[in-house]
């Protein structure tokens, strides 16, 4: 009986050593099959589109992200009832019990700076990613990148909701109200003092009062013509004061409480991890009518900065956005000629920008905003309207965009978040 039992235990040490063996893989990058019955194949993207065999160890060389659509299982495709994607532990799970046969295919999953240099100076959709340094004409001059044009492919699928998209499910879509596009990959500072370049992105479409959790707030009719919009219900959006209060102190706004109470708890904690708390500058600018780059020195003059995770455009976000052209005039001049039709931050509708208004050192109520001419204004006071409202955050450095297979970065076909 003793011999028994010590056999028994010693088969039970072994299959708990060879499961962990099998369990644990380099970078913390494991699949939880049964390493002794399971078989698996694993392809990966190339650089060139393209799917190529390899071993289990691959994914731990490079970036990558399961395509569930693409693999199979056991004979079935798009497999989502067996097996899942963990983005954040870069880990495949697998929930059947049973002795699995599937075919594993795995997307390329980029680093901001590796997807920001494939693509710089380069046309993309209906405008155009470019690399903004000393050689661009009437740039930031800061090794930025940002999205300029009428309606470049910059679209990402973010938020709760995303995930079966983000994973890559046959069928599955990006709800609209999860669309977001990457103003850039753009210089910021970290609450630490720490300078670094993240990926910058606005929500697509106007925030509702219930996303924001704002009870004080007014149906906004749309005057004039819209554009990417798909939301929109009977040609109203919901409108909110920048703050009820009668100044234009960013940090004590009603908008600065609700983006960074009420909105981000909404996205929930998995989202919310993905957002980098990051330094805003909020000192004000006196004018629009001098070029975007210096409106850009002057908006970023550090002068006054407020920590956190969620804010709005600079007046200097929208300018860049616009073709080339338009950058030495300035934004009061937005609404000439086909500037607002080439210009992609440009919905048609009246927004708030983070911007204050500086009329003079002792003057606290002024806020620029984007009219719906397509130019940029001033209210003499942040409560005289309820106006549009779409929140802007940087990515962390940790995510990843995914490409993949049809992936082109439009509306309809957003990049996915790693």
């Amino acid at each position: 009986m003793k011999k028994k039992i010590l056999l028994v235990v010693g088969i039970i040490v072994t299959l708990g050593i060879i499961s962990i063996v099998f369990l644990i893989n380099k970078d913390n990058q494991s699949l939880n099959f049964n390493a002794v019955y399971d078989e698996i194949a694993y392809y990966y993207e190339t650089d060139s589109g393209d799917y190529e065999q390899g071993s289990s160890n691959d994914w731990s060389n490079g970036s990558y992200a399961l395509n569930v659509g693409k693999s199979t299982c056991n004979g079935d495709s798009n497999p989502s009832d067996i097996l899942d994607w963990d983005s954040e532990n870069k880990t495949v799970l697998m929930t059947s019990n049973e002795n699995n046969n599937c075919t594993l295919y795995f997307d390329k999953a980029y680093t901001a700076q590796e997807f920001y240099e494939k693509y710089k100076n380069q046309k993309v959709g209906q405008g155009n990613l470019l690399y903004h340094d000393t050689s661009l004409e009437n740039g930031a001059e800061d090794n930025g990148y940002r999205y300029s044009g009428n309606n470049p492919n910059n679209f990402i699928c973010f938020g709760p909701g995303s995930e079966d998209y983000n994973k890559g499910v046959t069928g599955a879509t990006c709800p609209d109200e999860n669309l977001y596009r990457m103003i850039g990959y753009v210089p910021v500072e970290l609450p630490d003092g720490t300078k670094t370049k993240l990926i910058k992105v606005i929500k697509s479409e106007f925030v509702t009062h219930d996303e924001l959790g704002i009870e004080s707030y007014k149906p906004k009719e749309i005057w004039s013509k819209y554009k990417h919009l798909k939301r929109i219900k009977g040609e109203i959006i919901d409108g909110f004061y920048w703050n009820e209060q009668k100044n234009n102190i960013w940090e004590s706004s009603t908008l600065y409480y609700a983006l960074n109470n009420n909105f981000i708890k909404k996205l929930g904690d998995n989202w919310s991890k993905k957002i980098e708390q990051v330094q805003w500058n909020v000192t004000g600018i006196s004018g629009t009518s001098n070029s975007i780059l210096e409106i850009y020195k002057e908006e970023m003059n550090n002068l006054k900065k407020v920590s956190a995770k969620i804010g709005l455009m600079y007046v200097a976000d929208y300018g860049f956005a616009a073709k080339e052209s338009a950058w030495p005039s300035g934004t009061s001049g937005y609404d000439a000629s086909d500037i607002p039709e080439n210009q992609w931050l440009f919905n048609g509708l009246d927004e708030w920008t983070i911007t204050p208004y500086k009329f003079d050192d002792d003057d606290e109520e002024g806020v620029w905003y984007l009219d719906n001419a397509g130019c940029l204004d001033n209210w003499t006071s942040p409560n005289d309207d309820y106006i549009g409202v779409r929140p802007v955050f940087y990515l962390n450095s940790d995510v990843e965009l995914v490409t993949g297979e049809n992936i082109d970065g439009s509306d309809s076909s957003p990049y996915r978040v790693n």
